[in-house]
């Protein structure tokens, strides 16, 4: 899926949420002319909902220089697969879990050793974000690292409230157009809603996107 180049900058690029859309994160691969010198980071909530959970995972777990954080619907999968829970008939896990078939078992071993965060040369990828009130990323909890949007005893977001020189990049929170300020940028824009797959290129902070094909599943929030 690469471009084989050794005469190129060395860049980090970090995907939104992915969720299952492969069609999308082919054709955005594409058009950011990706090669294997690059570090490719998935932000979390790789899978799930859309309509290709396992070609993602593949790709993910056959991509040397793909990395990728956990997301909370890789731990929804993860505690079902602890419990011995079978997906339900028919839905988009048990669709992915059909088409790992074998590899099901091996797809929950790599998902589980994914890190909340993974941090690089003037930026921290965490698939949420964090409590701005605390200050080391060691010290945040993984329930925010996973889920938070607005900080309890808070009344706005936590990106507008973070004053740290540590750029975070996130997912999680689905909106029509990315995140931007100067400490956070925010990737999650509802492709799987039918909005968009975005990417964020480091170091030029430069952001692309490719529209969804379809609206895969609808969300309440979504206009």
């Amino acid at each position: 899926m690469f471009r084989n180049t050794r005469d190129v900058m060395k860049r980090t690029i970090i995907i939104g949420d992915v969720h299952g859309c492969m069609a999308e994160l082919e054709k955005l691969i594409t058009k950011i002319g990706v090669t294997d010198h690059d570090d490719v980071i998935l932000i979390g909530d790789f899978v799930r909902k859309g309509p290709d959970s396992a070609a993602v995972m593949q790709w993910a777990m056959g991509t040397p220089n793909v990395l990728s954080i956990l997301g909370n619907h890789e731990v929804k999968l993860l505690n079902a697969w602890f419990h011995g829970v079978e997906p339900e008939r028919d839905s988009p896990d048990w669709v992915m879990w059909r088409q790992l078939d074998g590899f099901y078992n091996d797809a929950m071993d790599f998902i589980r050793t994914r890190p909340l965060c993974i941090e690089g040369e003037g930026f921290q990828a965490v698939h949420a974000g964090i409590d701005p009130r605390i200050h080391s990323i060691k010290r945040q909890s993984p329930h925010d690292l996973l889920t938070i949007r607005i900080p309890r005893g808070m009344d706005v977001p936590w990106y507008d409230a973070y004053t740290g020189e540590s750029l975070i990049v996130f997912g999680h929170w689905a909106q029509r157009s990315a995140v931007i300020r100067t400490n956070a940028i925010g990737l999650d824009t509802g492709c799987v809603y039918g909005g968009a797959l975005t990417a964020l290129i480091l170091p030029e902070r430069r952001l692309i996107s490719v529209p969804a094909a379809k609206e895969y599943q609808k969300h309440e929030g979504w206009k």
